[in-house]
């Protein structure tokens, strides 16, 4: 089960999809939920410094407060509606670092992927990519079109034997004890590597198993003429899975993050909610 669950909140258009989806996990696992506002970029920090002019500054100001208050009335509205314990928090400074700190107190954080008409994404790039990276807890990624009626029911988990993968599932566990049904897929398994090691086919299924998890579908799959991202979505699409889980890799290059390719497709093109972590 999980216990504490952060939510990023800020103006964006998305906003309301994040607060939604953490009420439907807080009620399923009886969780607590913290809202973190923190929009950063320009409306965000400028108004406080000092080379900036009053009139402009307390412009800012103004417009900030405004966007705060609006935000924060949707979220204790939604979250009191739905009897849910919730928490409200405004950090100050850089906004990954910020959301990242405050995800290290939770069992995940639940973020989205900006839009390009949204003016918020264009003064926070990579926003999701550079926390998942830094935090040290998963991210759930939630999709910004596409009704959301559960998560973690039917669960869709990417394994390729990388350490990624393993981190995922490790912190999935609260999710996973919960599953309903779990399918386990694999893309273009290399079979020699394996039997040189001597593992077995039906190893990742005992070991699901032995945690208590349900009895995983599992899935082989090749890539070739699809790729691994696409592979992924039209299987949670196939399976109707409401939640998939999978390591996110990618290297930093001056504090951008970037994404391997099966990790930006599924941040471009999710159809469901995504826990990716690292």
């Amino acid at each position: 089960m999980l216990g504490r669950i952060a939510i990023h909140l800020s103006d964006d258009k998305a906003c309301t999809r994040r607060i939604e989806a953490g009420i439907l996990l807080a009620k399923a696992h009886q969780a607590e939920l913290v809202g973190i506002y923190a929009p950063g970029g320009i409306i965000g920090r400028t108004y406080e410094e000092s080379i900036m002019p009053p009139d402009v500054s307390k412009l800012l100001r103004g417009r900030y407060d405004e966007d705060r208050a609006a935000v924060q009335k949707v979220y204790t509205e939604k979250t009191a509606a739905a009897g849910i314990q919730a928490d409200w928090r405004v950090p100050k400074g850089e906004t990954d670092a910020a959301l990242s700190l405050h995800s290290r107190y939770c069992d995940l954080i639940i973020m989205s992927k900006g839009d390009q008409s949204d003016s918020f994404s264009a003064f926070t790039p990579n926003l999701p990519e550079t926390v998942m990276m830094a935090a040290g807890r998963p991210v759930l990624m939630i999709p910004n079109f596409g009704a959301i009626e559960s998560i973690g029911q039917r669960v869709l988990y990417c394994w390729d034997q990388r350490r990624e993968a393993a981190r995922a599932f490790a912190d999935a566990a609260p999710l996973l004890r919960e599953s309903k049904e779990l399918a386990v897929l694999e893309i273009d398994r290399e079979e020699d590597v394996l039997q040189s090691q001597d593992l077995r086919d039906d190893d990742f299924s005992r070991y699901c198993v032995s945690l208590g998890y349900p009895k995983p579908k599992s899935l082989l799959k090749r890539s070739e003429g699809f790729g691994v991202g696409n592979v992924i979505l039209n299987t949670a699409t196939d399976l109707a899975s409401d939640l998939i889980v999978m390591g996110a890799y990618g290297h930093s290059r001056m504090r951008q993050w970037v994404m391997g390719g099966a990790s930006r497709t599924l941040l471009s093109s999710m159809t469901v909610p995504v826990l990716l972590s690292n």
